[in-house]
């Protein structure tokens, strides 16, 4: 009998072990800790416990802590454990409602689709089933906005590197105009200062015009060398008047 009054005791013992997990990881939950809360339920889990309510309420920490696409895979997991409407209705509804703040607006849709076919009463998944709708039109028509601009960007894209060519060879076509012009200003230059470069040349001077010449710069010399002589004279009386 005390031998039978022991392992009574601990199949028990086993029997809450799975609980207690549950138990804390619920007060953890309530208190906002929500790693806390997820480390009892997953020992929970691998203590046996009641797989439908420990999977909700773990789907529930990871949506609290903002982790909605595991969320998701969490209440998937609740949803195949769980046979009653009322559960099957919360699994769906809270699994929509983590896959609209993941912008999955399609599994958001039909989870709230499900979660009505379980409680057609249920107007909270009826809002969120028509908010999810309309976010995905939205989704869909800023997509086709991008789309369209992305085509336009890489439309005008093309035409630029169509015209990149035409625009190069304008270029080199006014470069070779400019060269061109260049080397008429400086053949022009060059035909000029040839045409002065013989007009500058000197014409040869016969000897009488040579002897002209001389008499004439001998003649000059001599009527400047008078007027220096007259004005030192003139500097001297000046200069003695001042006295």
């Amino acid at each position: 009998m005390r031998l039978l009054f022991f392992l009574l005791v601990i199949a028990v013992a086993f029997a809450e072990l799975p609980s207690r997990e549950v138990n804390k990881g619920n007060k953890a939950a309530q208190s906002g800790q929500t790693d806390q809360a997820q480390y009892h339920y997953v020992k929970a889990l691998e203590n046996h416990a009641d797989t439908s309510t420990v999977m909700y309420n773990l789907g529930n920490a990871m949506y609290d802590a903002g982790e909605f696409e595991r969320a998701m895979k969490i209440y998937s997991g609740a949803i195949d454990s769980t046979r009653t409407p009322e559960q099957l209705e919360r699994a769906y509804y809270n699994m929509g409602n983590a896959s609209f703040q993941a912008q999955k607006f399609d599994e958001a849709i039909a989870s709230y689709i499900e979660a009505l076919r379980n409680d057609p009463n249920d107007d909270d998944a009826k809002q969120n089933l028509e908010l999810a709708l309309r976010m995905k039109k939205k989704s869909e028509e800023q997509q086709q906005q991008q789309t369209q601009d992305q085509n336009k960007q890489d439309q005008q894209d093309k035409q630029d590197k169509q015209q990149d060519p035409q625009n190069q060879d304008q270029q080199k076509q006014d470069e070779q105009q400019e060269q061109q012009k260049d080397q008429q200003q400086q053949q022009q230059g060059d035909s000029s200062q040839t045409q002065q470069g013989q007009q500058q040349q000197p014409q040869q001077m016969s000897k009488e015009e040579a002897e002209q010449l001389l008499n004439a710069l001998l003649q000059d010399e001599q009527n400047t060398l008078e007027q220096v002589r007259k004005a030192k004279v003139a500097q001297r009386k000046k200069r003695a008047k001042d006295w």
